[in-house]
């Protein structure tokens, strides 16, 4: 019983906190649960996907833009403590604000942790736990602590689906796509 009192607890404290967004475009999906700190600086575009337990500071603004997709646990910070300061140590009272930009068509793994300041370009890839400590260009594949460039997806072919309007998550509305799994055996 206590766990389904917890369960509706997180529910319509979710509900609310998603309800707040500043803006949320058609088919942005939230899973549950969620925390955002401050929902009304938080824009979503459209087509796009957060994946459950995500974690969103908003002392700046966040902006995650058309179809990108988020794995679990994702966290977001977007200020820090003034450790710089003239009068108190290890830090002040002042919290030092940067905004996070998440381009178009970003796939970004399970497990990942964006710090202040950070913009993703369109259509990179961030590995599963991988933390992202500098900008990332467009099409880059990052993975690491702290995140480090693996390589490019083909660009060429990347802008000739955008082009073609060939968007996962707006497919998959449309035509019901269903997910095939291949699999890879190794000659090891």
């Amino acid at each position: 019983m206590f766990a389904k009192i917890i369960k509706l607890y997180w529910r319509l404290t979710c509900a609310k906190m998603v309800k707040g967004i500043k803006e949320r475009g058609e088919n942005a999906v939230v899973s549950y649960p969620v925390t955002i700190t401050k929902p009304e600086k938080l824009h979503l575009g459209n087509n796009l996907y957060i994946g459950p337990e995500a974690w969103i500071s908003t002392y700046g603004k966040v902006t995650i833009m058309d179809g990108t997709i988020i794995g679990p646990r994702l966290k977001i910070y977007t200020g820090n403590h003034n450790y710089d300061s003239d009068t108190l140590i290890p830090y002040d009272e002042i919290t030092i604000a940067k905004n996070v930009v998440i381009k178009e068509n970003v796939w970004i793994g399970g497990d990942v942790t964006i710090l202040p300041g950070i913009t993703i370009e369109e259509g990179a890839i961030i590995g599963a736990s991988t933390v992202v400590t500098k900008d990332v260009p467009k099409g880059a594949i990052v993975g690491g602590n702290p995140g480090k460039i693996l390589k490019y997806r083909d660009l060429e072919k990347y802008d000739m689906l955008k082009k073609q309007d060939k968007i996962y998550l707006r497919e998959k509305m449309k035509t019901n796509l269903k997910m095939v799994v291949k699999n890879y055996e190794s000659n090891i």
